[in-house]
Order: structure tokens, then C-alpha cells, then sequence
């Protein structure tokens, strides 16, 4: 009975039910380990802002590892997104399903996998693959596994659609250079800004052997690949589970667009357990540095998470340098205000600024205005002079968070003190892919 009771416990559709002092062994169909695995890559995501009416984490009608993803040019796309396996040698504190866990373990082959996303593609339910992992061996055997899936859909099946594929720390130049080659977004997720923030997550996890030379891989993978390649390549950070300061990830995340030409980085706020929820929930099952955390950071996790976005908007799209930001004593963001406004606030010698004569530069530092609306503006300036500030009203342009900030020659700026925000309470979040 030895060599059988073997041989099961090593097969792809096992699942381990540990009941008592006994285990329970229950071999299970694809659907089912998808299942399992499809609800565990779920929290493999990052939050951003969104509209009100807009829902937050939830997933599309027809099942429910469907998952509509946000694009960048607002359209959304519904992906399959689901992990190779849950079964991991890791031991990141964070994470409930690593080697310390007693959670369901479940495997997908390559051709379970290929071939359940090509019936869902076919069925016109998913347009795209988001596939992680956890690792279960070592980096290498795993990255294998998940390029046997991607090779699949690619070559057997002539999927020519959206894949954004997981990168594990650590893997072989060979794999990292076979994924940038399959994918159109890879990624590699840093957790930590620094590697003393990383070793309180993980005594396994090596920052500058695993997961920088990964990126750096990447990197040249594109390179060497030229114009043939247009694979682009992200990373996400944890917040908040290492005692980790705003300042720490702001300067790690502005050395990668700096160095490596990422394409941009997330932000997943760790928030410690609820009561009613201990059953694998990440960022709610683990909770070892909790009682170390300092009380300020548990409340507003979230707030905290946004603001962390609203800075990486800046250094990515505004043209703000990193030393620019302003961050309180504790090297955190003020919470209380969004910090394109602090740095307009404290730079009374810059503001408020001309409408008609402000370059593109400037007018993207008026808090209220982004990359659109200042196009709009200089559209408008092409055709005619701002005499007054209700002139911009047909730009679609919150003009009660703008006056502050500006001057036209009818009127001179408003006082902030004059001008009523809206309240932190009122903001709202998106929660959506690494993407």
C-alpha cells in the first residue's frame, strides 16, 4: 500500500484535508482546483482610486475566477486569473498560504490550465490570462510549470490576446527571458523597499539575488529583444507589513522607473486579521507584526495605500522629482491632504500661477489639473486668452479645487482659506489587477 498511497500523495489533483489527527485524502476535477486557486490569486492585486459608483474587489457574473480588469485607456478587460499552485516553500509572514500554513493545497497542470482558458476564451467569458504562482519546489521547476501553460496557449491553441505572467524570484536568465518573450506584461513583486524591511517578512526571500536580479533580467531581456518586444514589466509593494516608511517605498519605487524602465509600480496595503476572518485571507490571516505596528497606521491603511498612488502619479506622469515630496517627521505622507496640494501650499513663491503664460511643467503642479485638463488649457490658449477662470468650466476642470492656484487678468486667485475641500472621509478606492 506504501508505493499507491506514494503515488497519490505526489498527483497534480490531490487535495490534503487535515481532520483531526488524521488526513483526509479527495482527489478533485479541474473546475474544482480552479477553484481553489482562482480564489487565492484574488488577493494578488493593488488598490487605486475610483469613481463612487464603481464596485470594489469583486469578480465578473459568469464565475468566479472571471476577473474584470481596469485598463489604462478605461476599458475594461475580463481575465482568467488563477495561481499554478498554492503550495509554497516560502514563509513570508504575510501570506496565508506559505510553508507554515495548514491551508488546502492544489495543483494545475499546464494542460488543465490551457485548456480550461481556451473553453473560456471560446465561450467569449475571459480576453486575457493573469497567472502567478506560489513556489513549490524552487523558483526554477516553477517558472517551468508556468511557461508550459503560456507555451501552451500560445503555440498549441494561437492565442494571440493579453498575458500577464508572473516572474518568480530567483528563476534562471533563460526563464525570465521566455516569459518577456510569451507575455505582454511581466512582473516581479519587490514587497519590501529595502532588504532589512524584506527580512522581517521572509528569512528565505533574498532581495538583491532573487528579486533585483529579476528585474534586472527582465530588463535586459527587453533590451536584447528590441523592437520585436513589447512586453512591459511592473511590481507591487506590501504597505505596511514590514514597519516600513512612506519615504522607504517612495525612493525604492523612483530607483526603478529611474534604473530599469518599469512601467510602474502598486501598492497593496497589509491590514491585520478580522475576527471572523482567519481561513486565508492575505493581508488578514498573518498578523506578526502587528502589535509592533505604530497605532496611526492601522486605521487609515487604505488612505495611506492612496496616498502612496497619488505620489507614484507624480514622479510618473507630473514630471515631480522624488526630492520633491514632502513627508512628515516620521518619514510618512500626511494623510489629511493630498500631497500635490502640500507641495502647492508650501511653495507660496510659485503659486498662484499665470493661465495664460504657465507652461506645461507648471500647470501639471496646479493641484486639480492633470495630464488631460492641461491639454485642454493649451488647446484653449491656442484659440484665445483666459480672461477669467470660469473660462474653463467647458474643460471639464473642478474649478473650486484650481482657484487657489491660478490668477487670470479679470480676477485675482482665491484664497485657500476661502475655498471648501472635500473631506478625506469622501474618497473612494478601486481595487483592480496588478496591471
Amino acid at each position: 500500500m506504501a508505493g499507491p498511497r506514494k503515488a497519490l500523495l505526489s498527483a497534480d489533483f490531490l487535495s490534503c484535508v487535515r481532520v483531526g489527527p488524521l488526513v483526509k485524502i479527495r482527489l478533485m476535477d479541474t473546475e474544482q482546483k480552479l477553484n481553489i486557486l482562482a480564489e487565492s490569486s484574488k488577493f494578488d492585486l493593488a488598490c487605486a482610486c475610483k469613481p463612487k459608483d464603481e464596485p470594489g474587489r469583486v469578480r465578473g457574473v459568469e464565475g468566479r475566477w472571471i476577473y474584470p480588469a481596469a485598463l489604462p485607456n478605461g476599458r475594461k478587460m475580463f481575465l482568467l486569473k488563477t495561481l499554478q499552485t498554492n503550495t509554497c516553500v516560502n514563509d513570508c509572514s504575510y501570506c496565508p498560504f506559505n510553508c507554515q500554513k495548514d491551508s488546502r493545497r492544489v495543483t494545475l497542470a499546464p494542460d488543465d490550465l490551457a485548456q480550461t482558458f481556451r473553453q473560456l476564451h471560446h465561450a467569449k467569458l475571459v480576453e486575457g490570462l493573469f497567472l502567478s504562482s506560489a513556489v513549490v519546489r524552487d523558483a526554477e521547476s516553477t517558472m517551468e510549470r508556468m511557461l508550459a501553460t503560456v507555451e501552451i496557449i500560445r503555440l498549441r491553441y494561437r492565442f494571440k490576446g493579453f498575458i500577464h505572467l508572473k516572474i518568480i524570484p530567483g528563476s534562471s536568465e533563460a526563464a525570465v527571458t521566455r516569459a518577456v518573450q510569451l507575455a505582454d506584461r511581466v512582473s516581479v513583486n519587490m514587497e519590501a523597499p529595502t532588504p532589512e524591511r524584506l527580512a522581517r517578512l521572509s528569512a528565505k526571500k533574498r532581495f538583491h539575488e532573487d528579486i533585483v536580479n529579476s528585474i534586472k533580467l527582465i530588463n535586459k531581456a527587453r533590451w536584447q529583444l528590441g523592437r520585436q518586444n513589447t512586453c512591459r514589466h511592473t511590481t507591487q509593494f506590501v504597505v505596511g507589513a514590514a514597519e516600513e516608511s512612506d519615504k522607504e517605498i517612495i525612493t525604492a519605487t523612483d530607483r526603478l522607473y529611474q534604473a530599469y524602465e518599469l512601467e510602474r509600480a502598486y501598492f497593496s496595503a497589509y491590514q491585520p486579521p478580522a475576527p471572523q476572518e482567519q481561513s486565508g485571507v492575505l493581508f488578514q490571516d498573518a498578523q506578526p507584526l502587528r502589535s509592533q505596528r505604530p497605532a496611526a497606521a492601522d486605521a487609515p491603511t487604505f488612505m495611506r495605500e492612496h496616498r502612496l498612488y497619488q505620489v507614484d502619479f507624480l514622479l510618473r506622469r507630473y514630471g515631480f522629482a522624488r526630492d520633491e515630496i514632502l513627508f512628515d517627521t516620521q518619514d510618512r505622507l500626511p494623510l489629511e491632504k493630498d500631497p500635490k496640494r502640500i507641495y502647492a501650499d508650501t511653495h507660496p513663491e510659485l503659486f498662484p500661477i499665470d493661465l495664460n503664460t504657465a507652461d506645461r511643467e507648471m500647470l501639471l503642479r496646479v493641484p486639480g489639473l492633470g495630464p488631460i485638463a492641461v491639454r485642454r488649457i493649451l488647446k484653449l490658449r491656442r484659440q484665445q486668452r483666459i480672461r477669467q477662470l470660469e473660462d474653463l468650466k467647458s474643460l471639464r476642470i473642478h474649478l473650486p479645487t484650481v482657484a487657489p492656484y491660478v490668477k487670470t487678468p479679470s480676477r485675482s486667485p482665491i484664497s485657500t482659506a476661502s475655498v471648501i475641500l472635500e473631506p478625506v472621509a469622501n474618497e473612494t478606492f478601486q481595487e483592480g489587477l496588478l496591471f
